[in-house]
Formats: structure tokens, C-alpha cells, sequence
């Protein structure tokens, strides 16, 4: 076993990655509730709209 088995790495670049890929997957979870909201809206509310 070298030296750097027993480190864990500390690259800044590897840091800043996950970061973003965090950042990205909470974005997109946003981005489905979003569509899922509005899907769901347009079903149960557009067939009122007529009635009113």
C-alpha cells in the first residue's frame, strides 16, 4: 500500500465537482416538481374553468 491509499484526496477540482453535481441535482428535482405541479394543476383546474 503507498501513501496515498491511506489519504483521502484533497484536490480542490474534486471538491468543487460534487458541488456543482449537488447544485445540479437539487436543480433538476425543482425543475420535475415544477412540471409535475403545473401538470397537475392544468388537470384538476383547467376542466373548471368552464363551470365558473
Amino acid at each position: 500500500m503507498t501513501e496515498s491509499d491511506h489519504n483521502p484526496p484533497t484536490d480542490n477540482d474534486e471538491r468543487k465537482f460534487r458541488g456543482w453535481r449537488l447544485l445540479g441535482v437539487i436543480f433538476v428535482v425543482v425543475v420535475v416538481l415544477a412540471l409535475v405541479s403545473a401538470f397537475v394543476d392544468w388537470a384538476v383546474i383547467g376542466p373548471l374553468e368552464g363551470r365558473i
